[in-house]
C-alpha cells in the first residue's frame, strides 16, 4: 500500500458526503438522511438540521407566542450583571423558581448576543436530543420487525410533537425529557432513569405532577383493578379532583402555588377557552379525534396482546396509561394543564399501540390503522400548520446559511396568508 494513501471507513465517507450535501442544500440533506436513517451519519445529519432550524427560527408579529416572550427575555437578560447568574442557580434552594433551565440558557446566551437565533439553536439542540432519542427507541424496534402498520404509527409518533414545538420550549421539551426517562422506568423498571424524569420539572415546573404519578404507579404496581374504577370516575366526574390540586398547590406554596393559581384563575381559563373558540373547526376536533382513536387502539391492542405471547413491558405500560389517563381527565377542568398533559398521554398511547403492531408485521394496512388514518393525518396537518408560523421558508432553499443572511419570512406567510 502506498504510504500516502488514506483509507476512510464507510461512516467517514458517508459523513463527508452528507457534509457536502448539507452545504449545498441542507433540506435535501435532511430528506436523504431520513431515507437512510439506519446509517449513523444520517442520524447526526438529522440532529444538525434540527439545530439549524433553531438558528433560522422565525418570530412573527404575534406577541402572544411564547417565542416572542423568550426573545424579549433574552434582551432583558443582556442588561443584567453577571452576578445575577447565581441568583438563578439559587432559585433551586428557594421558592422563587423551580424551572431554572430556560432562564439559565437565556442568561448565558445573552452574554454573547441578543439575537434570538442562537437562543433557539440551543433550544433545538436540547429538544432535538431527547426528541430523537425517543424516536430512536421506536425505530430500533421497528427495524427488527418492520411492517406498514407499525411504520404509520411510528411516523405519527414523530410528527405529533416535532421540532417546531420549540416555539413553546419549556413545556414541550419537558414532555420529551419525561417520556425518554419514563420509557425505561416503566417498561424495564430501570430506576436509574428517574434521574432523567426528575430533570423535566427543571424545564417546566408542572412536571412535578407526572413524576409524582410515575412514583405512585411504581409504588402500587400493575394493579389494574384499582386503576379501572379510577378511569371510569375520571370520565364521569372529570372536575372532581380540581379542589385537591388546589390543596396540593397550597401545601407546596411559593412559586408553584402562584403558577397554579395563574392557570386555574377563572379569567385565565375563560381566555384560553375564548382563543380555542376562535380556532377553525378542524383544529378544534383534531385532538379529540386522536384521543378517541387512541382509546380504541389501546382497547384493541390490549385484547390482541392476550392472544399473543405475554409481554411484560406492554403490561407495565398499559397500567401506567390507566393511571395517567385518569390524571388527564381530572385535569381537564384546567385547560392549560389538562390539555397539555394529554399530549404526554398521546405519546405513551401511540407507543403502546406501536408495541402491538410491531409484533404483527405485514404488507397490508389493517382495520385499526385504517380507522386511525384520518385522525392521524388531520392532527399532523394541524401540527404542520401551527409550526409553519415559525418555520423560516428560506430553510427549505439551497445554500447553507441563507436564512441567516436574508430577511426571513415564515412558511405560513408563503402559503396560508
Amino acid at each position: 500500500m502506498n504510504s500516502r494513501e488514506i483509507n476512510f471507513s464507510p461512516n467517514e465517507v458517508s459523513i463527508k458526503n452528507y457534509l457536502l450535501l448539507f452545504i449545498i442544500w441542507p433540506f435535501l440533506a435532511l430528506i436523504t438522511a431520513l431515507m437512510n436513517y439506519s446509517d449513523k451519519a444520517a442520524k447526526k445529519v438529522v440532529y444538525v438540521f434540527l439545530i439549524y432550524y433553531g438558528f433560522a427560527f422565525f418570530i412573527g408579529s404575534d406577541s402572544l407566542n411564547d417565542s416572542a416572550r423568550y426573545s424579549l427575555s433574552l434582551k432583558a437578560n443582556a442588561a443584567l450583571p453577571f452576578g445575577d447568574f447565581f441568583k438563578i442557580i439559587g432559585g433551586l434552594n428557594s421558592d422563587t423558581s423551580i424551572d431554572i433551565i430556560d432562564p439559565l440558557i437565556s442568561f448565558l446566551v445573552s452574554r454573547v448576543t441578543i439575537q434570538h437565533g442562537l437562543l433557539f439553536a440551543v433550544y433545538a439542540a436540547i429538544f432535538g436530543l431527547f426528541y430523537l432519542k425517543s424516536c430512536n427507541l421506536l425505530y430500533s424496534r421497528y427495524r427488527e420487525n418492520p411492517g406498514w402498520n407499525a411504520l404509520v404509527h411510528m411516523i405519527f409518533f414523530a410528527a405529533i410533537l416535532p421540532i417546531t414545538a420549540i416555539n413553546g420550549f419549556r413545556m414541550w421539551t419537558a414532555v420529551w425529557i419525561f417520556f425518554y426517562g419514563a420509557y425505561h422506568v416503566i417498561l424495564y423498571r430501570d430506576l436509574r432513569f428517574l434521574l432523567i424524569t426528575f430533570l423535566a420539572p427543571l424545564v417546566h415546573w408542572s412536571f412535578i405532577v407526572p413524576n409524582a404519578i410515575l412514583l405512585l404507579y411504581l409504588f402500587i404496581g400493575n394493579r389494574n383493578m384499582v386503576y379501572f374504577p379510577l378511569v371510569l370516575i375520571s370520565f364521569v366526574l372529570p372536575r372532581m379532583m380540581t379542589q385537591y390540586f388546589t390543596l396540593i398547590s397550597l401545601k407546596l406554596g411559593g412559586k408553584i402555588q402562584n403558577r397554579y393559581e395563574m392557570y386555574s384563575d377563572t379569567a385565565y381559563i375563560a381566555g384560553v377557552q375564548d382563543r380555542a373558540a376562535d380556532l377553525s373547526w378542524f383544529m378544534k376536533i383534531g385532538g379529540d379525534l386522536v384521543f378517541y382513536y387512541l382509546l380504541l387502539g389501546i382497547f384493541v391492542a390490549r385484547l390482541k396482546f392476550k392472544e399473543l405471547e405475554r409481554d411484560k413491558e406492554a403490561d407495565n405500560l398499559f397500567s401506567f396509561l390507566l393511571v395517567f389517563l385518569s390524571f388527564v381527565n381530572f385535569g381537564m377542568g384546567i385547560p392549560s394543564l389538562g390539555a397539555r398533559f394529554r399530549m404526554v398521554f398521546f405519546i405513551f398511547a401511540i407507543l403502546y399501540i406501536f408495541l402491538y403492531l410491531v409484533k404483527i408485521p405485514g404488507k397490508k394496512i389493517n382495520l385499526l390503522t385504517t380507522i386511525g388514518l384520518f385522525p392521524m393525518l388531520l392532527q399532523t396537518a394541524i401540527v404542520f400548520r401551527q409550526g409553519s408560523d415559525s418555520l423560516n421558508a428560506w430553510i427549505l432553499a439551497p445554500g447553507f446559511g441563507l436564512p441567516l443572511f436574508t430577511s426571513g419570512f415564515s412558511l405560513a406567510d408563503l402559503f396560508f396568508k
